[in-house]
């Protein structure tokens, strides 16, 4: 009989990490054959408003209704959530409450930092009612050891880097050896650090002529257009690309050479921009939040700690290598060893969790 599993939480085309994360699990679950349903609760594009966030509301309860279905035709014998950061755990709790009722094995993936700085009294609740039985997927060693230390009923986790989901690049990647562009890519709001992103170019390019930079994604917050309009007006050394996808985006990583990754984002796990920019060789220079210090631990870039000013650090940093190609070169080579390393350590983790999925067991793998 064929397996039967069911996902829920955002997928895309929502442009979210988080929706990536959730359709790469569910391709990897398609591909091995199992009976996959999608329970989609993306919210309706635009801003982030109250009227965005009641959008989802509707698209719940009809998941709901469908989620009831599907156990009753048994065609939800295993169930990956992926876990929301704020008020959208409601909806989780939900559908998790639905499938303890009728049995169903409960794998949660987590992609946010947003309940592990302190005890939330919603994700204790969830965690409570998804009981000591769900298998809880993490990004990072230090995301495990929050997630039991705040919620001890999550004891079963295993670590599973957002690296297994990075596209290589379609061609083989080399050491950068020399440093000739800067990059921000994301999307372009306050809390993932735009502006402080356009300071460090206007420092680097004004006394470094030779030097680009270059800005890619989404305006995400409609206060900062005018903001940015005008910061790019007098800036001529930023080229904005706008949002940029597929090849575009491997493209934007193959002519960038240092990743500015100066996020101070609430939800902040482990991007995929810092792991896609290593695969390509590109050196990250961003701030010590989430798992980026775990992902940057074997080489290929800098953390800055958050107390830190981020602007004349990274500067700081950038200069050293603009005048020493050698170091340069060697921490891109760094990047390009880590990335490889990374999908060594976690690529087997993952294929366990996808064959736990399938097969029935709770394996969590090394």
């Amino acid at each position: 009989m064929q397996p039967a599993i069911c996902l829920i939480g955002i997928f895309p085309p929502a442009p979210s990490g988080q929706a990536w994360v959730n359709e790469s699990y569910r391709q990897l679950l398609a591909a091995s054959g199992a009976g996959v349903s999608v329970i989609d609760l993306s919210p309706r594009p635009g801003p982030l408003t109250l009227a965005r966030r009641l959008s989802r509301f509707p698209r719940a309860a009809i998941g709901l209704v469908r989620l009831v279905y599907l156990v009753l035709r048994g065609r939800a014998k295993s169930v990956y959530v992926g876990v929301a950061g704020g008020y959208g755990q409601l909806y989780d709790i939900a559908f998790i409450a639905t499938c303890r009722l009728a049995s169903s094995r409960l794998f949660l993936h987590h992609d946010s930092y947003a309940y592990l700085e302190r005890p939330k009294k919603m994700t204790s609740v969830l965690m409570n009612i998804a009981g000591s039985g769900a298998v809880h997927i993490v990004l990072c060693d230090d995301m495990a050891r929050r997630l039991v230390g705040l919620y001890p009923s999550a004891s079963e986790t295993v670590v599973i880097s957002n690296a297994t989901n990075t596209e290589p690049p379609a061609s083989q990647s080399t050491p950068r050896t020399r440093l000739k562009a800067i990059g921000f890519i994301g999307f372009l709001s306050r809390a993932k650090g735009v502006l402080e992103f356009l300071d460090v170019a206007d420092q680097l390019c004004g006394s470094h002529p030779e030097l680009r930079a270059l800005l890619a994604g989404p305006i995400a917050d409609p206060s900062l257009e005018p903001i940015l309009t005008a910061r790019l007006r007098h800036a001529p050394w930023v080229d904005y690309l706008g949002p940029v996808y597929g090849d575009d985006k491997s493209r934007f990583f193959t002519e960038v050479d240092v990743l500015i990754f100066p996020t101070r984002y609430i939800n902040e796990a482990d991007p995929k921009v810092v792991t896609e920019a290593l695969a390509h060789g590109s050196v990250v220079v961003a701030v010590n939040r989430g798992c980026v210090t775990a992902t940057l631990d074997g080489g290929g870039g800098v953390c800055i700690p958050e107390t830190q000013d981020f602007v004349r650090t990274t500067t700081d940093v950038v200069l050293g290598w603009l005048l020493d190609a050698r170091a340069f070169s060697a921490v891109s080579t760094q990047a390009l060893e880590n990335y490889r390393a990374l999908r060594d350590r976690y690529d087997d983790r993952l294929a366990n969790v996808v064959s736990a999925m399938v097969g029935g067991t709770h394996d969590k793998g090394p």
